[in-house]
């Protein structure tokens, strides 16, 4: 038999299509087919075997992929939402409290009543004129306090009626008024009675029919005289103007005690339309008569010049005896100042998102339509259509420290060269407070974990109630900053470690009025503390520039000044200490020379500090005006109730948001604002005292419907007297560059707070469960290791709840914006 040898290849028979021929090395044997169809079987059966290997390991890869993701997501369908915790009940109670805001029951039987009475001859929304009578507004009117206190103290019996105060304006009457009433019992009244009756007409704040009837007669009236003159001085006109329109649209109220006449008069300025007006005004406005049906237009300002007449403006005009004004209308690019659209550098580099909020057991507190549960807190929240946040009956421990804390007044006073910022001393209650407080948004005005709740208004522009979506939010934040703590380090000292986060429950509203927005916060402390505070941001109101307004303003851009201006806010604070017969002390803060008995010198003297206690008897002498040379506590006790040291339990207020007014007293629009005059003003309660200001304000400063001065007797004791303490707060705001286009938080915010002074034994926050204590086992001896106490598992074993705000919000816009009909969603 023969014997076969080796087979070789060439190197290159291993690559293209050449044949592969076997040879025997030692017989020279001629090629066998048989041998190469062999291998290449051979070759080709391998050759798929690799691709099926691969294959399936691609597969087996994918499968594993899919398992492990199958796993994770059955794992996560095992994870529970977390927990909601305590109570949330948003919706109408059908027996309210007595701070409740209306009902919309109460409402529609208020408005039935009311257009069945003959005598107030009222004219249904869609018709109304300014020779209408109508309802302006409609809100709670609260009892008595006595009958409010009386029957909480009992907790039975029968409780006060529900009650609104109606405001309405008698506009058909020959001598025409405004009328306040009180309509009672809610929901089915059955009559009224006159609250105020004799406020002059010509007080009331402007209207729709006022506001939309000027606008559109001066806007036709300019149009027509003046049309060339706009066109060629700013680059637009108010009509026919596609992208280069022109507007009138903000205002500046000018009161009699200003113009010396007893007239309502509005300056109504001019601007470019474009995104945001105010921040590109043209230096051209009107002086309107509101009280003349054809609402003539008294003065014009154009350039720096003041004239009578439209016509005397464009004669002068065209005779080239005025220096033209040149303000071309901005291109796009050159209005990016004025609006929130992302630029600059973006940060973070690394696009991570932010860090966020959650409640890892559900809520902590409970929420029963406006009345809140927190911890030792309770207490009731509503929203005054008039005056804004109310708060009513908080209680400490079952202990009620204040009966009402609510926000009166929010005043802005303008300086300036132009007549549209020199007369322009705003009261924002003029506007309605209360209806600009809406659409808080979700991760951003407050935490997306906030409860939020809807407030509804009654409105001169419809006879249903108004509901504005996210007008509150309520939440608990850990502020970052230690409620307490204390660190001992070494043995000397005693080796330990003791503290307790800070979280605390914020009530939060936040009022856009025109340009500015002011967050309003009321904050609940574990310690039985409660802070009260402001935040102003928002656009600034700015004017032309020009070279004459140095003294007044800041130039924020190519066109405009940054005006200063003066940012006021009043508070009414009704404490009650241990019950309502209370008084007021300071505890003066002075030097006094004490003997040194361990000097040399027998005459030697140590100054140090000393406080004397100074009981205020009457209200005059409660009227506090701060000077720093003589620093003090305010409290506020009853002197029935001591503690076992025998000092009585107090509440100390303590107001980190004064500012001192500087206008005169008794000149222009300051005596509408005399509460402005003190950083505090203590006066014994009376039921026709409620409001430090009302909404006629901005016009009534000849006779203010409200004087706060007249507040103050030196006749008056406050002694063991149920007392309510007027704290004002303020900041002077001169606009920078930075301003713009918002002026931002920080260094804007003023609080004041309300403390407990020798009110409890020890720091009621020692029942926190919050406080982590670290601390040896063997005392002093941390070489026997350490136990801890209280330190929380940050371990989620629940998925928290997503932020939808996006969605819900681009379903239905109303949340936050109107929706063609003016208005926000109607019940």
């Amino acid at each position: 038999m023969r014997r076969r040898s080796r087979e070789r290849y060439s190197d290159s028979d291993m690559d293209g299509d050449q044949e592969k021929i076997p040879f025997d090395t030692k017989n020279n044997d001629k090629p066998e087919i048989h041998h190469e169809e062999k291998f290449e079987k051979h070759r080709r059966t391998i050759g798929r075997f690799r691709i099926l290997m691969i294959a399936a390991g691609i597969i087996i890869f994918l499968l594993l992929i899919i398992m492990i993701v199958v796993a994770v997501v059955k794992k996560m369908e095992k994870i529970p939402p977390c927990s909601s915790g305590q109570s949330v009940d948003l919706s109408e109670p059908d027996n309210p409290s007595m701070f409740h805001d209306l009902t919309s029951k109460e409402i529609k039987g208020l408005m039935e009543f009311l257009y069945k009475q003959k005598d107030l001859n009222l004219t249904k929304p869609e018709n109304i004129r300014v020779k209408s009578s109508y309802i302006f507004t409609a809100e709670l009117h609260l009892p008595n306090k006595a009958d409010a206190v009386s029957y909480l103290a009992s907790g039975a019996g029968q409780k006060p009626p529900r009650q609104a105060r109606v405001i309405i304006f008698r506009g058909d009457l020959q001598t025409q008024k405004i009328m306040e009433i009180v309509v009672t019992p809610l929901p089915k009244p059955t009559h009224y009675t006159i609250w105020k009756d004799d406020i002059l007409f010509q007080y009331r704040p402007i209207t729709g029919p006022d506001y939309g009837g000027a606008l559109e007669s001066i806007t036709q009236e300019t149009d027509k005289k003046a049309r060339q003159l706009l066109l060629e001085s700013f680059g637009g006109t108010l009509t026919n103007c596609e992208s280069t329109c022109l507007i009138y649209k903000y205002i500046s109220p000018m009161s009699s005690a200003i113009s010396g006449r007893k007239r309502r008069l509005y300056w109504f300025w001019m601007s470019q339309f474009v995104d945001f007006y105010i921040l590109h005004p043209v230096d051209f406005a009107v002086l309107v008569d509101m009280d003349d049906p054809n609402y003539s237009i008294e003065k014009i300002w154009y350039n720096e010049h003041t004239f009578d007449t439209l016509e005397s403006l464009v004669n002068q005009y065209d005779e080239g005896k005025l220096q033209k004004k040149h303000l071309l209308f901005p291109v796009m690019s050159e209005t990016l100042f004025s609006t929130l659209n992302r630029r600059g550098t973006e940060v973070p580099e690394s696009k991570q998102r932010p860090p966020i909020l959650i409640e890892p057991d559900g809520k902590r507190y409970s929420v029963k339509g406006q009345h809140v549960k927190y911890m030792n807190w309770d207490f009731d929240f509503r929203m005054s259509s008039t005056r804004g946040p109310q708060l009513y009956d908080i209680r400490f421990q079952n202990d009620r420290i204040v009966y009402e804390l609510a926000l009166q007044e929010v005043s802005v006073f303008y300086s300036g060269y132009k007549p549209t910022q020199m007369f322009s001393n705003y009261f924002d209650s003029t506007a309605m407070i209360g209806p600009q407080d809406k659409g808080l948004v979700p991760g951003v005005d407050c935490p997306s974990h906030a409860t939020f709740k809807d407030v509804s208004h009654v409105m001169e522009a419809s006879d249903k109630p108004i509901t504005y979506k996210n007008a509150f939010c309520v939440f608990e934040l850990n502020t970052g900053m230690p409620l307490r703590r204390h660190h001992s380090f070494s043995s000397f000292h005693g080796t330990m470690y003791e503290g307790v986060p800070n979280y605390v429950l914020v009530l939060r509203s936040i009022l856009a009025v025109v340009n500015y927005s002011y967050l309003l916060d009321v904050i609940f402390y574990q310690t039985g503390a409660i802070e009260v505070k402001v935040v102003s941001t928002g656009y600034i109101l700015a004017t032309p520039f020009t070279a004459n307004a140095k003294q007044f303003g800041v130039q924020v851009s190519d066109n405009i000044n940054g005006n200063l201006h003066h940012h006021m806010f009043s508070y009414k604070v009704d404490l009650d200490i241990e019950g309502t017969q209370n008084r007021y002390r300071t505890l003066d803060i002075s030097t006094t020379d004490s003997p040194n008995r361990f000097h040399p010198n027998p005459n030697a003297k140590i100054t140090q500090g000393q406080f004397v206690v100074s009981e205020k008897k009457s209200e005059m002498e409660a009227a506090y005006k701060f000077n720093f040379d003589t620093p003090k506590y305010h409290l506020f006790y009853s002197n029935l109730k001591n503690n076992k040291f025998g000092v009585p339990k107090s509440y100390r207020l303590l107001n980190r948001g004064m500012s001192k007014q500087l206008l005169p007293e008794n000149v222009g629009n300051e005596p509408a604002m005399a509460w402005m005059r003190y950083q505090m003003a203590v006066t014994k309660r009376k039921e026709d005292e409620r409001t430090s200001s009302t909404i006629y304000s901005g016009l009534d400063a000849l006779s203010p419907v409200v004087n706060f001065d007249e507040f103050l007797n030196d006749d008056e004791s406050i002694v063991d007297e149920d007392l309510v303490a007027w704290v004002s707060m303020g900041v002077q705001h001169i606009p920078h560059t930075e301003d713009l286009p918002v002026t931002h938080t920080p260094g804007m915010d003023l609080s004041f707070f309300l403390l407990p002074y020798n009110y409890f034994p020890e720091d009621p926050a020692m029942g926190s469960l919050d406080s982590v204590r670290i601390e040896p086992n063997i005392y002093n001896n941390p070489k026997s290791g350490v136990r801890v106490t209280g330190m929380k598992s940050e371990n989620l074993q629940c998925k928290p709840p997503v932020n939808s705000y996006q969605q819900k919000v681009e379903a239905d816009p109303s949340i936050l914006f109107e929706t063609g009909d003016g208005q926000s969603t109607t019940v």
